[in-house]
């Protein structure tokens, strides 16, 4: 059961829709729908099939994860949604991806994991264009995740991050080394003093700051987006 509420969380991120609007969108109210999700609960049939709907989706795929294919349909336009916040989506529209390789250094979450430098990809993930936000989609990376200390904005242990090599643009979650070590951490730049401070998203983990022009602190690049692939 674990993975239908898996393949609901993937189609629903796919659709940049938040989990408030997918249960806004099926008329539940939002304590009742996260109980299904923490008891690990399928709801009724009527209820699968407004979820399945939303998604673009049918109940036989949020179950099984398998889909009977259906007669080609290519000359129907786009079915709309329009969701309670005035949004409107397209479920059945194809956003333009990219193929981003995977590449072998994992990036701590944590104390810092010692930096190996470039190295060939293990393989790649698709993700949607957009998330380049304007840069050249070659730019993109994507590493796998490895500690706790960014769980504040559910970044957890086993993601992929995807970071944009070499772009700094203002505060935000970027991949730096700092004394030979790899890491994400949130950054907040101080243009006076020409400090950075180095953050990370659990209490457990102090901040640490660093002058700018420290030769061990480098900026690989800017965190554009993860993907989950923790258990839920």
């Amino acid at each position: 059961m674990d993975m239908f509420w898996r393949r609901v969380a993937d189609l629903r991120e796919s659709l940049s829709m938040n989990i408030g609007e997918l249960w806004d969108a099926i008329g539940k109210s939002r304590r009742t729908c996260d109980d299904w999700i923490r008891y690990n609960r399928i709801p009724s049939g009527d209820i699968c099939v407004e979820i399945a709907k939303v998604l673009g989706t049918t109940v036989e795929y949020l179950i099984t994860g398998y889909e009977t294919p259906l007669e080609d349909d290519d000359d129907k336009p786009p079915e709309e949604f329009h969701l309670p916040n005035g949004k409107t989506i397209t479920p059945s529209a194809e956003e333009p991806s990219v193929l981003v390789p995977i590449v072998r250094q994992r990036l701590s979450a944590g104390n810092g994991l010692t930096y190996m430098g470039p190295s060939n990809s293990v393989g790649s993930v698709r993700v949607l264009e957009r998330m380049a936000r304007g840069l050249d989609p070659a730019r993109l990376i994507a590493a796998q995740v490895t500690g706790d200390s960014m769980t504040g904005v559910q970044i957890f242990e086993g993601d992929l991050v995807i970071f944009a090599t070499g772009h700094v643009s203002a505060n935000g979650i970027y991949v730096i080394a700092l004394a030979n070590e790899v890491m994400v951490k949130r950054l907040e730049f101080n243009p006076l003093t020409k400090e950075v401070s180095i953050i990370s998203e659990n209490p457990r983990y102090q901040t640490i700051t660093t002058r700018a022009d420290n030769d061990e602190f480098r900026i690989l690049g800017k965190v554009v987006g993860w993907i989950h692939v923790h258990p839920y």
